[in-house]
């Protein structure tokens, strides 16, 4: 009897060997489904990350594609503009406002109009107003009003220049994303059109009179030439 549960007691443990071995190699097996698992999911996630790396990348070489094709462009509009001895814009006086205070800084209304001021004798701001980024220097009688809010300004090759420059960062060559959100003007949309504006009457400009003087423009397309006259 004794013999009979020691050999009972043997086929007992070895049962329980093998059921812990089957355990075991089961459990290798789930772990190693698992590891399998994981590293596809790692190579997934690579892959994905990689695609995304090499579109940005893409994008950033198409991005700086584009830009490099408008800076190149901007250059030959600037080099034309710096050619050009003074041009004559009839434009709204909201829009001169806009364009004047963007490429030359801050600007009084008497600024503005080329209105005289009896203590001074002299148009503009008095030194306490005079914030310019650039002095223009427009004398009296550069700006002349015309009839419903119109008027020309005589603008040197030199302050058309700055204005180009101003409306291009405006539109498109401000990079630097704490001055582009720094940029609070509400009218900033405006650059864009304008500067194509400008763009194009450069580009149509005889190569061979860009240096004479009494060039003219018509910067608000609202209006045509033929009826901007000063107003009496």
């Amino acid at each position: 009897m004794i013999k009979t549960l020691l050999e009972q007691w043997k086929a007992d443990k070895e049962q329980k060997r093998k059921i812990q071995a089957e355990k075991w190699e089961q459990e290798k097996a789930w772990r190693e489904e698992d590891r399998r698992a994981k590293l596809q999911k790692e190579a997934e996630q690579e892959q994905v990350a990689q695609q995304k790396q090499q579109e940005k990348e893409e994008e950033k070489a198409r991005r700086e594609e584009t830009y490099g094709y408008l800076f190149r462009a901007h250059l030959e509009v600037m080099d034309k503009a710096a050619t050009v001895s003074y041009v004559s814009l009839t434009c709204h006086e909201d829009t001169w406002a806009f364009l004047a205070r963007r490429a030359f800084g801050a600007w009084s209304p008497e600024w503005l109009t080329s209105v005289p001021r009896d203590e001074s004798g002299l148009s503009g701001p008095d030194k306490k107003e005079n914030l310019f980024k650039k002095d223009p220097n427009l004398a009296p009688g550069r700006i002349v009003k015309l009839d419903n809010g119109m008027q020309t300004v005589d603008v040197s090759g030199d302050n058309l220049v700055t204005i180009l420059e101003e409306l291009w960062n405006g539109a498109w060559g401000n990079r630097n994303a704490y001055l582009a959100l720094m940029d609070t003007d509400p009218n900033r949309r405006a650059c864009g059109p304008l500067y194509k504006r400008f763009e194009t009457w450069l580009h149509e400009l005889d190569a061979d009179s860009v240096s004479e003087p009494g060039h003219t423009l018509v910067l608000d397309e609202r209006v045509d030439a033929g009826q901007a006259t000063p107003s009496i």
